[in-house]
């Protein structure tokens, strides 16, 4: 008998528990929203080309190999982007990441570890 008054006992604190939960969070979180640019290159019946001063670089948001394997990019304003990393490691601004800029020879995946970037 003893072990069956324990028991309930146990059971009702156990729903005491549950019930005074305060009630679930209706807040959703989502992710921050990526910059849009547009498409450019990529295997397609008609590659798109970028407008005049932007070139079609890797898109930093994809995964994958890029534009060496026939995926498609983004079009970057080169001139206009912010520099980032290089010697000072130069942050980019909230939401945007730090790429390899395409217009020079340093590359931080084979040496270059201070290489500069552009910000897309």
């Amino acid at each position: 008998m003893r072990h069956l008054s324990l028991a309930v006992l146990s059971l009702l604190g156990a729903a005491a528990l549950v019930t005074a939960r305060p009630p679930a969070s209706t807040t959703t979180t989502s992710e921050k929203p990526k910059p849009t640019y547009q498409s450019c290159g990529g295997f397609r019946i008609k590659p798109l080309d970028c407008p005049k001063g932007q070139l079609c670089i890797d898109d930093p948001y994809v995964g994958g190999c890029g534009l060496a394997c026939d995926m498609p990019g983004i079009c970057v304003d080169v001139a206009a982007s912010a520099f980032c990393g290089g010697f000072a490691g130069l942050p980019c601004k909230e939401g945007k990441k730090c790429v390899d800029d395409p217009r020079d020879e340093c590359d931080p995946e084979h040496g270059g570890a201070d290489c500069g970037g552009i910000c897309v």
